[in-house]
Parts: structure tokens; sequence; C-alpha cells
């Protein structure tokens, strides 16, 4: 499996803040409004994220008390972080168009005001978890012994 490309999640989130900002245009005024536990969520997932990520690293080098993980363990982690960087890529990238639409007329409607708010701090805590996912994915590389450097 490879490693995620930085430059695969940015076209994910280009694409989607496009189709963000474009549904915000066409239908704003009949879509709900954004739930302000939206950032909450996100943030919490990568805050799990970032805790396994440690562990995981310490486990798979060898310095944690304990057992080692089970490579389906550490798989499972690793698909976990690869779906949670292009998931979190995706809805930055929605609320980011989000906010664009919503922050340029949040004078002139007061939902868009609030919507505005929750998109931007949305996007920042799917960054959050990209950042988080991707530190996931880095944690459960193996270490490279001597033997295979040389």
């Amino acid at each position: 499996m490879t490693a995620t490309r930085l430059r695969t999640l940015l076209l994910l989130a280009l694409v989607t803040g496009v189709l963000g900002w474009a549904l915000a245009a066409a239908a704003y005024g009949s879509l709900a409004a954004l739930s302000a536990y939206a950032p909450v969520t996100a943030v919490l997932i990568a805050l799990f994220e970032a805790g396994l990520a440690r562990t995981v690293s310490l486990r798979v080098r060898g310095r944690a008390p304990g057992r080692q993980l089970h490579p389906l363990q550490v798989a499972r982690a690793l698909v976990l972080a690869k779906a949670s960087s292009a998931g979190g890529a995706l809805l930055a990238g929605l609320y980011g168009g989000l906010f664009v639409w919503t922050f340029g007329r949040r004078d002139l409607l007061a939902a868009a005001a609030a919507d505005s708010t929750v998109a931007g701090l949305s996007a920042g805590a799917c960054l959050l978890l990209v950042g988080a996912a991707l530190l996931l994915e880095r944690s459960c590389r193996t270490p490279r012994s001597k033997e295979r450097a040389e």
C-alpha cells in the first residue's frame, strides 16, 4: 500500500470546495442550518486518531510496555488512517466552499453569519483530522532495520 499523497488530498479538497460553493450558491435557502456539533465530532475523531498513532508507533517499535501489535491490528489502523485522510479532505473542502460563500453574505443573511462560523470551524477541524490521519498512517510504518538499510 502506498503512502497517501498530499497532492491527492488537496485535489479532493479543491473539487469538493467548488462543489460546496456551488451548492450554497444554488440552494442555500433550502438547506438546513449547519450543526454546531460538526466541528466537535471531527476534533474528537482527530484526537482519537492522534492517540492511536502514538500507541501504534510505540508498539510497532517495541518501546511500549506489553506485547507488540498483531499485524492485522496495524493494517486496520492504516485503513482507518487512509479513509480518514480522504474523508477529512473531502469534508474540509465542502465546509471550506460553504464558508467562502456564507462569509461573503454574513451581513446580508442572518443564517449565513452562524453558518459561516460553523463552516469555518468545521473546515479547520477536518484539516486537523487529516493531519491526525496522516500521523497515524506514518506510525504504521515498520522501522527500517540495519540489514535492510545497507
